[in-house]
């Protein structure tokens, strides 16, 4: 390669962030904002350009092979660097790629991510062999020198890793300064990290050495290359480059730049240095620029390089300079002392200063040996000496330079501190010679130091009036003598009329004049060219000041100003604009939003500034992104209302009408839905929908994001009709898209869940138009839809329309048990207690046949009509046992044995109503309650009369078809009062026992006592009492006469007494008439026992001599009845009943009595039996 004596620039037309070389060193690689670029070394010629977006990192292979480049996006791409086609694109889940480096074999790539990884990539596979994981940002990563191991950078520490499997090595508590970490050898490393360099073991993390890299504009960016096999490094800042020696940590050289340095980068032989700036590259000799003296520029010109140096400020370069001309060319000149004598004064070096002027007299003296010394006598504090001396200037200097020499002499004597004289003096120019603009300027100058000093004294009232002076002094003005005067006294003289605009902001805010403050800064701006605005310094005193004004809370002042009435008046959304034009113009949006985290205003209106920025300079890209992360962020809820939603509707209808929208981004889907979701808060689907007629996207893409969009806000029925109007519109092909078959199929399942929602909030009308909408579009489950629909019909009491989508679902598939499951449920709505019993057993058997272990599961919980059948049966015997043996049914007045009452109890609804609600559980309770219910009997009691039916006459007949006869009649009307007090069935002592059989007899004449205890109600018959009876007529009836009437009245508990006519007796309307009053007494009147005592009388041995007492009082027809109508009142069994054994019967009773309880008083009893 050629070596260059001067440095070589290659201008960039892009945003450039990376630069390095090629393998071979020939060539050099940059990456921009827009492309990947390749220039000759030698001549800066563009050799190859290569589409790529945001490039951040560059790196090429070792072998020569590859080109790798990292981009904003968190891609990296790799070319083929001989035919730069581009290989393949390695992507993750990582964001923004800070560092990207080959491994020496060339063979894997590692990244470094912003979002805390660094990825280690196979090349030739294609496929991520390793994940570094880190908890912040990593900035960089490299590979050491042999590949065994990886070192990583981030802001807080460095790790160093195994490149084989992964394995963290060493963890070093020191962070680092974008790229710069570098290996030196195969196990130390450099690092740069705030303002120093520091060396560190890689074998154990120990730091080795560190020394100080303290320099001009030392932050920024930071990156660090090796140099000269490993004899030096060179260490890139903000604006400037340091060369250290590696073993002597000496400085050898630097380089300062003006604009900040992205990125530096050394040829493999370490010949060449190229320095990345953002819009340009230079590619410097590095033995040039070690090897000579810092700063050299050999063969300067002296007059015009001075003036330049002064007014950039670069007086210890021009010093140098002088010097070097004067040692090494012999040129003490009195102009080369003279102007050297100038800077040193600037420099505040007195002593040589007063030797340089003083040589400079000697040659012959000047105008600037006179100034220069007066400046160094005056700043060392003899001012009056300084002026004396300054006089002399006048004997030496053109008489058309006078104003001059004046006017510099008024700025000397305000360096003295002479504030007002010297303002004075000007003034008195300004009188003498008003047309010159130079006195108006530098007056303005004074005024704007004035106000800086009582700035520093906090005297803000005072800064703003000076201010105020200076801006009133300014005039448009340039030349040689201005330049003169930056020269002599430092003042900079260029954008002085923005300079007091500046500093009269910072004093109206300082002083609480935040709304003045704001609106002068607009002022400014609003006069500014934007080139101007742009400058580098401005730009970012504007970002500074606004960001300041943004981030401090409203003063009570400031509320009132910007309350409802001085709306128009607010400065900070204009101020807002003006922080993200400025902010923006040296940032990207992602950082300009970090640093607005602490404004008080509100975050959308932050958002919306910056993304109308970035439309204004025709960043769209970065505009919608900035778009996309606010509503992200803000998670969309902010602009649902107000203003806010216009302006998002506006964004995105522009965005989206744009010839280029399909180009904006690379799917404008998401912008859509955006658009979509501000538009619908407010219009009908349809009118949205014809606000998109001008759009560029596909007409699909529109009617896509409106449907989902409605499903997203539960509109689930809307984006139904939205697809069907789309189909409608776009022909049959759209009903096969992948996205509406998903659409319809994901919208039915949450039309499903809303319907399952709304049914357990028992609001089934809304369940019902739910399903109804799903079976509307075919859908694939409509069987299980329709079950759920007849479910939320029956519970609405349409079993009828349940009953038929039941029997659609068994149609569908009538291998389903859940079909017929719904259909038992609607029977038993209907009150088809059979067919639903039917439609319950075929269920149960289309659960035993499925295949499906999950259907037979669910089948576990139910159980079968015979079980429940059974069950109902057992509680029925247990229930009748205890019962008389026959029954009157007063429905059929038929007599039926026990089984015979169970036949007729199945055949009744109330049976299979029972056996068809019992489908999971069985009921115990209900069933005994039902039962009970239904086998309440009722019992007759009266006086036996002639021609009673008896068992034989009435077994083949209805009693209500009996004969007529009084006996007849009065067990027909019995019955008939029996049925229509709601029972079932009666009992009478002349028909309901089979006297002829002994056995059923026997069993009567023992049990009956207990028939009377458990029967729901007794009615007693009083034959000769008529209506309306007296009282006493119980008394004197001949029902209560009678021996078996007493343990019937004794055992029932409820008791209806009714006259010969069938009335109630004295017309008795209570429940039970054994609590009335007037019965209690006829009662007790009648036996002679208190209502208490016989009431009290129970079954079994106890009270024996009042039972017999009562008994006595009674009679029977038959003498042996006298004892056997005392067998269930003494609970005797073992005694059987033999009719026409006479008295007999009674001393077998007494027998009987004493052998059971010992009580041998009743022996003492005297009494008759009745007869």
């Amino acid at each position: 390669m050629t070596e260059h004596s001067m440095p070589l620039e290659i201008d960039v037309d892009g945003d450039i962030h990376a630069v390095t070389f090629t393998a071979n060193g020939e060539y050099l690689v940059s990456g921009d904002d827009k492309r990947v670029q390749v220039w000759g070394v030698e001549d800066g010629r563009q050799i190859a350009t290569i589409e790529a977006r945001q490039v951040r990192s560059l790196a090429v292979s070792r072998n020569g092979r590859w080109i790798a480049a990292g981009t904003l996006w968190g891609q990296v791409i790799v070319w083929d660097s001989t035919t730069y086609k581009k290989v393949c694109t390695l992507k993750k889940d990582y964001e923004t790629i800070n560092g990207v480096d080959f491994s020496p074999d060339s063979s894997r790539v590692v990244v470094a991510s912003y979002n805390d990884k660094a990825i280690v990539w196979d090349i030739e596979g294609r496929k991520q062999v390793q994940t570094l994981s880190h908890d912040i940002t990593v900035r960089t990563a490299k590979y050491s020198p042999e590949g065994d191991r990886i070192a990583t950078g981030t802001w807080g520490y460095l790790r160093v890793w195994d490149s084989n499997d992964g394995r963290l090595l060493v963890d070093i508590k020191q962070g680092c300064k974008n790229t710069g970490l570098l290996w030196f050898g195969n196990n130390h490393l450099f690092v740069v990290s705030a303002k120093t360099i520091k060396q560190f073991d890689a074998c154990n993390g120990s730091a080795t050495s560190e020394w100080s890299a303290h320099g001009p504009n030392t932050d920024g960016y930071s990156c660090i290359v090796l140099l000269q096999k490993g004899e030096s490094i060179a260490c890139s800042t903000k604006r400037t480059v340091t060369f250290w020696d590696t073993s002597t940590h000496t400085q050898l050289a630097l380089i300062q730049y003006s604009p900040d340095i992205r990125s530096i980068a050394v040829s493999p032989d370490g010949g060449f240095l190229a320095i990345c700036e953002e819009k340009k590259i230079t590619l410097r000799n590095v033995s040039c620029i070690i090897n000579s003296t810092p700063f050299q520029e050999p063969d300067i010109q002296i007059d015009d390089p001075v003036s330049d140096s002064a007014r950039h400020d670069e007086l210890a370069r021009t010093e140098s300079s002088l010097i070097e001309t004067i040692t090494n060319f012999g040129r003490q000149t009195h102009h080369v002392l003279a102007n050297r004598a100038l800077v040193q004064a600037r420099l505040q070096q007195s002593d040589q200063t007063i030797d340089d002027a003083e040589n400079s007299v000697k040659i012959p003296p000047s105008v600037n040996d006179c100034i220069a010394k007066s400046v160094a006598l005056i700043s060392e504090g003899k001012k009056a000496e300084g002026c004396r001396v300054y006089d002399l200037a006048f004997r030496h200097c053109d008489p058309t330079d006078v104003d001059l020499i004046l006017l510099i002499k008024a700025i000397i004597v305000f360096m003295a501190g002479e504030h007002r004289d010297a303002i004075s003096r000007v003034d008195d120019l300004i009188a003498t010679v008003p047309l010159n603009p130079i006195c108006y300027v530098v007056q303005a100058y004074m005024y704007l130091l004035l106000g800086n000093s009582h700035m520093e004294t906090s005297d803000y009232k005072a800064a703003i009036q000076s201010y105020e002076r200076a801006r009133a002094q300014m005039r448009s003005c340039e030349g040689s003598d201005l330049s003169a005067i930056s020269l002599i006294c430092g003042w900079k003289f260029d954008g002085l009329d923005v300079a007091i605009q500046q500093h009269m902001c910072d004093a109206l805010y300082s002083a609480g004049r935040r709304q003045d403050a704001g609106e002068s800064l607009l002022k400014l701006v609003d006069t500014l060219d934007e080139a101007v605005f742009m400058n580098g310094s401005l730009v970012k005193w504007v970002s500074d000041w606004t960001h300041r004004y943004l981030c401090a809370p409203e003063s009570d002042s400031d509320v009132a100003m910007n309350s409802a009435q001085h709306q128009e008046t607010r400065t900070p959304t204009p101020l807002l604009t003006e922080w993200a034009k400025a902010t923006l113009a040296n940032g990207e949006w992602k950082d300009v939003l970090v640093a607005a985290s602490s404004f008080t205003l509100p975050r959308v209106a932050i958002f919306r500034v910056v993304c109308e920025r970035l439309e204004a300079i025709n960043q769209v890209t970065d505009a919608i992104d900035c778009f996309y992360e606010m509503m992200s962020g803000l998670e969309g809820q902010v602009y649902m209302s107000g203003p806010m939603t216009e302006w998002v509707s506006d964004f995105t209808q522009r965005c989206l009408s744009s010839p280029n929208a399909s180009t904006i981004h690379a799917n404008p889907t998401s912008l859509l839905r955006e658009w979509a979701k501000v538009k619908l808060t407010r219009d009908s689907w349809r009118d949205v929908l014809a606000s998109a007629v001008d759009f560029t996207v596909p007409r699909v893409t529109i009617y896509r994001a409106i449907c989902e969009h409605l499903e997203t806000i539960d509109h689930v029925t809307d984006a139904f009709e939205c697809v069907n109007q789309m189909t409608s519109e776009l022909g049959e092909e759209a009903q096969h898209l992948e996205w509406v078959l998903d659409f319809r199929q994901r919208s039915s399942k949450k039309l499903e869940h809303f319907g399952d929602i709304a049914v357990d909030a028992q609001r089934y009308d809304e369940a019902i138009s739910h399903y109804a909408t799903i079976l509307s579009f075919n859908h694939p489950s409509t069987q299980s839809i329709l079950i759920k629909r007849s479910k939320a019909l029956l519970a609405t009491g349409l079993w009828k329309q349940a009953l038929d989508d039941a029997n659609q679902a068994i149609t569908l598939d009538a291998s389903s048990p859940w079909g017929y499951e719904m259909k038992h449920a609607a029977l038993h709505k209907a009150g088809d207690y059979d067919n639903a019993v039917d439609a319950f057993e075929v269920m149960l058997s289309k659960v035993a046949e499925s295949p499906d272990p999950d259907v037979q599961q669910h089948g576990d919980q139910y159980i079968s009509p015979s079980s429940t059948r059974a069950t109902i049966r057992k509680i029925v015997q247990r229930t009748t046992r205890h019962s008389p043996r026959v029954l009157i049914n007063t429905t059929t007045g038929r007599l039926y044995e026990r089984s015979e009452q169970a036949s007729v109890f199945e055949a009744l609804p109330v049976f299979n109503e029972l056996v068809s609600s019992m489908t999971t559980r069985i009921d115990y309770v209900r069933i005994k309650r039902e039962v009970r219910q239904y086998f309440r009997y009722v019992m007759l009691s009266h006086k036996w009369e002639a021609n009673e039916p008896l068992f034989q006459q009435v077994l083949h007949i209805a009693v209500y078809d009996l004969d007529e006869s009084p006996t007849h009649e009065k067990l027909q009307m019995f019955c008939k009062i029996v049925r229509d007090a709601g029972f079932n069935w009666a009992w009478s002592d002349t028909c309901c026992i089979n006297k002829s059989d002994h056995f059923v007899l026997q069993e009567a004449l023992v049990a009956m006592f207990k028939w009377y205890q458990g029967c729901a109600m007794m009615i007693v018959f009083l034959r000769g009492v008529r209506f309306p009876p007296q009282r006493g007529a119980l008394v004197k009836s001949v029902w209560n006469t009678r021996a078996w009437t007493l343990q019937e009245y004794v055992a029932s508990k409820v008791i209806h007494f009714y006259t010969e006519d069938w009335t109630l007796y004295l017309d008795l309307q209570l429940p039970n008439h054994k609590e009335s009053p007037e019965v209690i007494s006829e009662m007790e009147h009648a036996t002679g026992v208190s209502a208490q005592q016989l009431m009290g009388l129970r079954p079994g041995l106890t009270s024996i001599r009042e039972k017999l007492h009562l008994a006595s009082t009674r009679q029977t027809t038959l003498v042996e009845d006298a004892a056997y109508s005392l067998l269930g009142i003494f609970s005797v069994t073992g005694i059987p009943a033999i009719y026409g054994e006479g008295e007999g019967s009674l001393g077998r009773l007494l027998a009987h009595v004493l052998a059971g309880s010992g009580d041998v008083s009743i022996l003492a009893w005297i009494g008759e039996s009745g007869s």
